[in-house]
């Protein structure tokens, strides 16, 4: 392996790949060709990300020439960024199929460089399919956002469950709950903080692109201009091909299972975001109540024994299909149209 320590006077031409594997304070870097790679080490920071791309540039680096880094929390998001802003295509991987491909090799070796040149291997020779990094700086600060709402409501939840709790044995136990009333005050200030950063969800403006989306997406009568942020941070930035591959983005595909010739589905995915699935189990709640073309289709898996959950989720389902629907036709939303 051959480490670089200057970029300066580098012919680029041959390079296939780049891979960049993204810690805390550093990035290693893979310049990956059939020929030679060469390795390359930079700071995790916005003067270097900055420098590298330019010294890329001066040395003739073709813009069709893929990044791929990994999806880790949040250090990688500054490098796809400037990538990304500087016209570079940047493509973002699952950690999960890189460990798959370690698990692959002969001695297991995982180090910074070995992760990048792995990185850059794969988008060679196996996952030329990965889409472009599409996401800026208010796509990323929604979803923030959007975590944050879902933290608070989880802990809300968990304190209410314990406070109540205690309560009910105190009531039981002749216990005095005068000392505890503090904690129901902290409940209605968690709530008020809700409540206000629900308000800075709504009111966050959005790109030019996605303001007609949004529009579309919030036309849909049941659907609260919450949910229809929430949608967006969740679709935003993201090209889906099918609307099967649109539902198991937000796992509620069914995990399936085959033996010889006997197949079955089994339970849904149920990974990624639970409050995005919780949020938009809220909204077919709705339409199961106030729309007669949905409560049609809740009825009729209901007939067919269906359990009470799985026959929202066929809503739920449905749901998604028409907001791809609608946002692929730039349609709104008619509530008079028969959905069965």
């Amino acid at each position: 392996m051959k480490r670089l320590s200057s970029l300066t006077g580098l012919n680029l031409n041959s390079i296939e790949a780049i891979g960049l594997d993204v810690a805390k304070e550093k990035i290693d870097i893979c310049l990956f060709s059939s020929q030679q790679s060469l390795f390359y080490r930079i700071a995790n920071n916005s003067q270097a990300i900055y420098q590298f791309s330019t010294d890329l540039t001066k040395n003739g680096l073709l813009k069709t020439v893929p990044f791929v880094l990994e999806s880790t929390w949040i250090y990688h998001l500054q490098c796809a960024l400037q990538l990304a802003d500087d016209w570079w295509d940047v493509k973002e991987i699952n950690p999960i199929i890189t460990h798959q491909q370690i698990g692959y090799t002969i001695r297991w070796t995982k180090t910074d460089t070995t992760d990048s040149l792995l990185l850059a291997e794969l988008w060679v020779t196996k996952w030329k399919k990965l889409h472009s990094f599409k996401r800026n700086r208010k796509i990323i600060e929604l979803r923030k956002k959007v975590s944050l709402l879902a933290w608070v409501e989880k802990t809300m939840q968990a304190i209410k469950a314990q406070y109540d709790s205690y309560i009910k044995s105190a009531r039981i136990l002749w216990i005095n709950t005068n000392d505890v009333d503090f904690i129901r005050k902290s409940l209605d200030d968690l709530n008020k903080c809700k409540k206000e950063l629900e308000k800075s969800i709504i009111s966050e403006s959005v790109d030019e692109g996605w303001t007609r989306r949004i529009e579309i997406i919030d036309s849909i009568t049941w659907i609260s201009p919450l949910i229809a942020k929430i949608c967006y941070t969740t679709f935003a930035s993201n090209d889906f091909e099918s609307k099967k591959q649109m539902l198991a983005y937000v796992w509620l595909d069914p995990k399936l299972r085959q033996s010889w010739t006997k197949s079955w589905s089994y339970k849904m995915s149920k990974r990624w975001n639970a409050f995005t699935r919780k949020k938009l189990f809220q909204a077919a709640f709705c339409w199961i109540q106030h729309s007669k073309q949905y409560n049609y289709i809740y009825n009729r898996e209901i007939e067919k024994w269906k359990h009470h959950f799985e026959a929202v989720l066929t809503v739920v389902k449905k749901m998604i299909y028409t907001i791809r629907s609608l946002i692929k036709k730039n349609e709104m939303f008619d509530p008079n149209y028969c959905a069965m």
